[in-house]
């Protein structure tokens, strides 16, 4: 059976490494699958990471709205029995490419974040003609799979689809390279003489390092704080705001801007605590490899994602998003330990997000459909 998954590229977003967890697995079974990994464009610090027995598809565009005749070719040429497709936009055009291209392929699109919202960034600032584009494109798909219940609802409520026609299989995040890269030398762990709180996410509007940069001067102008700094760990385009805000709060000795990490294991594993302030998430992949390095977290309570990972707060402090009081009262809680949560306890939650247990319900929807 051949299976096509196509995805922009490869340089390390949190949905780039849920597809790299999943199809080096599925590799793993060789004897029973050809994977194809289709690219709008081969780059990215991940490529290095691929088993040896993907088969890897440039289709070389700078875009993804310029691929839609080099996929159509593709598909025409190689005939693959699935086509899974991630992320929205990609979505629309993988699924335009089946259409036009008469593909015989079964269509599976990989949704990670709640439509209802992210769409408005990728697509169209209107609601309304998301809902047109989304509707109609994403009904072509044999499936839609949400990476959790939170963008399996959103899907189902906010644009209508019919329940058995949304599937979801959570993100397979947890292994054990993840303690092990953890153990890795990472000179910013040494350079750090105070204890600190940690970020890890791109640097963009949906992930609101303001909330957690003014929760952070809270907790400092209450003397709450001192010792620790805060570390933020990634890239993005709303870097220079950022620094601009850290600069008109006077906190650039405190707040440390790492940039992008191919492995940030070592500076999640030597912190303090784990502090997510996103607005929106759909399954975030972040959360779990914090569990699985035994941290102590405090997250916005999102539409979809830390609530279903966190068990509703019984692995994690959960607070409202967009209330950086609320955020800086959670983080004094858990530095100051008057909320603990049984570390070993965090471990094994983090293993229900295996890749083992997603690759078969993987599997199942191959074999179903």
């Amino acid at each position: 059976m051949k299976l096509s998954f196509i995805i922009p590229n490869m340089k390390g977003g949190g949905a780039e490494r849920v597809l790299l967890n999943l199809i080096n697995k599925l590799a793993d079974y060789n004897d029973d699958y050809i994977i194809h990994l289709v690219l709008v464009k081969k780059e990215g610090h991940l490529l290095s990471e691929l088993n040896d027995n993907i088969i890897i598809y440039d289709l070389n565009k700078n875009q993804v709205r310029y691929c839609l005749f080099d996929l159509m070719r593709y598909l025409k040429t190689e005939t693959p029995n699935y086509l899974i497709s991630s992320l929205d936009y990609m979505n629309v055009i993988s699924s335009l490419a089946h259409s036009l291209s008469n593909s015989n392929s079964k269509l599976f699109l990989w949704e990670h974040n709640n439509l209802s919202v992210h769409s408005k960034k990728t697509i169209s600032k209107s609601l309304f003609l998301n809902k047109v584009i989304i509707k109609y494109f994403y009904s072509r798909a044999n499936k839609i799979i949400a990476v959790s219940n939170g963008v399996r609802d959103d899907l189902i409520n906010n644009f209508n689809f019919i329940s058995k026609k949304v599937e979801v299989v959570e993100n397979p995040v947890y292994n054990n390279k993840i303690i092990e890269k953890s153990h890795e030398r990472d000179d910013n762990v040494i350079k750090f003489k105070n204890k600190y709180i940690i970020a890890v996410g791109r640097l963009a509007k949906q992930k609101n390092y303001f909330n957690l940069i003014d929760a952070y001067k809270i907790l400092v102008d209450k003397n709450v704080i001192n010792d620790i700094n805060l570390v933020i760990v990634g890239e993005g385009p709303e870097e220079e705001n950022i620094n601009a805000r850290i600069k008109y709060l006077h906190l650039e000795d405190k707040i440390n801007l790492v940039g992008h990490k191919n492995n940030p294991f070592p500076l999640i594993k030597g912190s303090s605590a784990f502090i997510l302030s996103s607005d929106n998430e759909g399954l975030p992949t972040v959360l779990i490899e914090a569990l699985a390095l035994k941290k102590q977290i405090v997250s916005t309570d999102c539409p979809s994602g830390p609530r279903e990972i966190l068990d509703g707060g019984k692995y994690g402090l959960l607070v409202p998003i967009k209330d950086p009081i609320k955020l800086a009262h959670g983080i004094d809680s858990i530095i100051n330990k008057k909320i603990i949560f049984d570390e070993e306890s965090l471990l094994l939650r983090a293993k229900d997000f295996s890749i083992n247990n997603s690759i078969k319900k993987f599997k199942i929807l191959l074999n179903v459909n």
